[in-house]
């Protein structure tokens, strides 16, 4: 079955081609969703609200653009939501940040270690970076999902971007007085 056709037959209400649909994505879904949450459960929460709406929205999918970035855009604006609702976005607006946005710091780094940084980030902050950084919301997006000011999507950027260069430039320290006392 092509991907049109798939489309056409979970509109219809085929239970089998839901089921499909759902087998094809849920894993790729699934790391979204993980790379938002702390835990397996939340994430889990996350990918079947997000099917939920996929399946409910399905109709409105026109075919312009990948049906696979339709979906991880309501993936993400889902997960986004469920901070919003849980009220777990602390508010924190200083005003228009001037500070360039360059993540070059970041290119350097190995990627098991990066993942853990980005975890260590305050849950507001982590959401608002991974939203902005890997999932490309702008913040004007952003501030809309969480329903908040642009100012303060910018700024949980920007308290997000300090955070990771000061653990990074802390643990390059450490590596290097740890190399240096051999």
């Amino acid at each position: 079955m092509s991907e049109e056709e798939l489309i056409k037959a979970c509109i219809a209400g085929n239970q089998r081609a839901c089921r499909e649909l759902y087998e094809l994505h849920k894993n790729w879904l699934y790391a979204i969703c993980l790379r938002y949450h702390q835990n397996q459960s939340d994430a889990q929460d996350s990918l079947q609200e997000s099917f939920i709406l996929i399946y409910k929205n399905l109709s409105s999918y026109e075919g312009k653009g990948s049906f696979k970035g339709w979906m991880r855009m309501i993936t993400v604006r889902c997960i986004l939501a469920s901070f919003r609702k849980k009220k777990k976005m602390a508010e924190i607006d200083i005003g228009n940040i001037q500070d360039p946005v360059n993540l070059d710091f970041l290119q350097d780094i190995d990627l098991d270690e990066l993942k853990f940084l980005i975890d260590k980030l305050p849950p507001g902050r982590k959401q608002v970076f991974m939203a902005h950084a890997v999932d490309g919301f702008s913040h004007k997006e952003i501030a809309e999902m969480l329903d908040v000011s642009e100012g303060t999507s910018k700024s949980q950027f920007f308290h997000a971007r300090r955070e990771l260069r000061q653990a990074l430039e802390n643990n390059i320290v450490i590596a290097k007085k740890i190399q240096h006392e051999r």
